[in-house]
């Protein structure tokens, strides 16, 4: 027997809930095992049930969405998260990305793509809306900045601002050779071979 996907949805708005639900419900591997109105009810049934997968809204009240991902992203880092908003702004959606978040998805998505977004954060994957991608003007580069960890984004900082490994090791209190692997990984992620390139990625992404 299959393991269920423990799925909590989150959202002020009952109509929004009850549409979740109804996609959700021929999804055999998915179980909604809770639902919440605002922030507080939130983390009260992460106190007492085991979630796999959260989505929330934005502007859900007491805490609102982006802290309450916070919260989530420190306490319970093994669960996934998907923000579901009414937000297009590329800026807005980065900084829930930075976070750790696992999928940002508008609200205006279909079923269809939020069926999509879902397989794909399930499969450890990052998914960002179709809309937003394809207005991001540095489609490639953004996405393939998807694939790198925290770590990683913090090493590109410190080598774009032109540090040297051994004061990117003494800030990060890791050694020189973690560093240097490090190094190699992003350079065969991002298909880019020298430090000029690493600068052009980070200002395209945000990352300085």
């Amino acid at each position: 027997m299959n393991k269920h996907i423990n799925i909590l949805i989150a959202d002020d708005h009952q109509i929004f809930l009850d549409g979740l639900k109804m996609i959700f419900s021929d999804q055999k591997d998915w179980k909604i095992v809770a639902e919440a109105k605002d922030g507080t009810e939130v983390l009260q049934f992460f106190n007492t049930t085991k979630i796999d997968l959260a989505i929330l809204d934005v502007n859900m009240p007491k805490p609102n969405g982006f802290d309450l991902s916070k919260n989530i992203k420190q306490n319970f880092p093994n669960c996934k998260i998907m923000i579901l908003s009414m937000y297009g702004d590329e800026q807005f959606m980065n900084e829930f990305v930075k976070m750790g978040v696992n999928a940002y998805v508008l609200k205006n998505a279909g079923k269809q793509e939020l069926l999509e977004a879902m397989n794909a954060v399930l499969n450890n994957e990052t998914y960002i809306s179709k809309a937003l991608r394809s207005s991001n003007k540095n489609d490639d580069s953004f996405v393939k900045s998807l694939s790198l960890t925290q770590r990683e984004k913090e090493i590109i900082t410190l080598l774009a601002k032109e540090k040297s490994s051994q004061e990117i090791a003494d800030t990060l209190f890791i050694s020189i050779y973690t560093v240097n692997t490090h190094r190699k990984n992003i350079l065969h992620k991002l298909g880019i071979k020298n430090t000029a390139g690493l600068m052009k990625f980070a200002s395209e992404n945000n990352l300085l």
